[in-house]
């Protein structure tokens, strides 16, 4: 009889460049999803990202996703994870970086359509307290997830300081602080690699 512990272990890699939205995120869960109701078995995500940011909102998602599903989990940035695509960042169990990778904070935006075209105070500050919201949350989920991993820690207050600031840590900083496990180069497989890149979310509907 085989003994299961000596079965290969089934490692699904994700390639992922392309902005935090609301259809990046719903491909990415889904994917996920799938793999589980078709009985896949997958022992341990890689996912190996690169994004300039996006959503917020798909970002806080996406973070408690990650945090959520009971496979290993391990990401890398492949080149800069700015803005919302920090927190998606975090998420994961183990993170690596590139040598020459960085990350970037800085306060929530939101676009002009949040807006409507005639508005009022009242929904000034409704899209104020939802921006002074996200910062909050987003901080929060920084410090929670760098406190214990790196050799300084980074304190609310010193966070604050760098949204306002729209800072930017280098590969070698970022891990002093707890956003890195490790600088390291990652090896791709030849195969089985799934690519979310703007390209391949363009064929999908939606």
């Amino acid at each position: 009889m085989e003994n299961s512990s000596t079965q290969t272990e089934n490692v699904q890699h994700i390639w992922c460049s392309v902005n935090i939205t609301k259809k990046m995120e719903d491909v990415f869960i889904g994917y996920i999803l799938n793999q589980a109701q078709i009985g896949a078995n997958v022992s341990e995500y890689v996912v190996y990202l690169s994004t300039t940011g996006g959503s917020p909102f798909s970002a806080v998602n996406l973070y408690n996703f990650i945090k959520s599903i009971p496979q290993k989990t391990t990401v890398y940035n492949m080149g800069n994870v700015y803005s919302a695509g920090v927190p998606f960042f975090l998420g994961f169990q183990n993170r690596y970086g590139v040598p020459d990778c960085d990350f970037m904070i800085h306060q929530t935006t939101l676009p002009r359509t949040a807006l409507p075209e005639n508005f009022n105070v009242f929904d000034i500050d409704t899209q104020k307290a939802t921006l002074v919201a996200i910062d909050d949350k987003t901080q929060k989920i920084i410090q929670k997830e760098t406190v214990s991993r790196g050799s300084t820690s980074l304190t609310l207050p010193m966070i604050k300081k760098a949204f306002i600031n729209t800072t930017v840590y280098q590969a070698v900083e970022a891990e002093k602080l707890g956003f890195l496990d490790k600088i390291e180069l990652p090896k791709l497989p030849d195969t089985g690699v799934l690519y979310i890149t703007d390209q391949y979310l363009a064929t999908l509907p939606g």
